[in-house]
């Protein structure tokens, strides 16, 4: 009996603290309220390095967009585009099903629902699933390290004499990763001193 008039006393203190109404509360929900889902920035480069890595399309240069209606005929080509090119997210059974099928072919152990907060949300808020080894063997993530290198020694002006090749090449991939690079794009102006510091310590 004493703990419930206690409980009592608690809550009838916390209503005189917060005196709101029903109705307060609606005008305060009408207020923060969205009217569309908010655009999840990063979202088409998430996608498209798990499709990368998945290999199950080829790159968006080369026909993506297109493989990828052929994998399924159910969606539209219009919302295709949105989801790899617009940071457009898909209807929630769509981004489930790409997912659970995209990292059934990376053959990882991967976790799906980690994977797919990923997408939507990416690093820092979900840590990024993607592993040193397997973001290493990616050719996409690759390809972006070597245009990065030569972007840094010809900003710089690093005579091939002042490094070593693979081992500042490697340099690049770790950095690429701690710093959620997934498209060329996501390499901006501020990155090319700490990369150039991280990569060529010295010179």
């Amino acid at each position: 009996m004493a703990e419930k008039n206690r409980a009592r006393g608690k809550a009838a203190s916390a209503g005189m603290r917060n005196p709101r109404t029903v109705e307060d509360y609606a005008r305060a929900f009408d207020e923060v309220r969205d009217k569309d889902l908010p655009v999840s920035l990063g979202f088409s480069a998430r996608l498209n390095m798990l499709w990368d890595l998945a290999g199950a399309a080829p790159p968006q240069t080369e026909g993506r967009v297109i493989s990828v209606l052929g994998i399924n005929r159910d969606w539209r080509e219009s919302d295709v585009r949105k989801w790899l090119q617009k940071d457009v997210l898909p209807p929630r059974i769509d981004l489930h099903n790409m997912v659970k099928f995209l990292v059934a072919e990376l053959d990882q152990g991967q976790d799906v629902r980690r994977w797919e907060a990923f997408l939507v949300y990416g690093s820092p808020i979900v840590s990024s699933p993607v592993n040193q080894t397997l973001y290493r063997e990616d050719q996409t993530r690759r390809e972006i390290a070597s245009t990065i290198f030569a972007q840094i020694t010809d900003e710089y002006g690093i005579p091939p004499s002042a490094y070593e090749a693979d081992q500042v090449f490697q340099r690049c991939l770790t950095l690429m990763h701690k710093f959620n690079i997934y498209e060329l794009r996501d390499f901006q102006a501020g990155h090319l001193e700490p990369f150039k510091s991280y990569l060529f310590p010295g010179v």
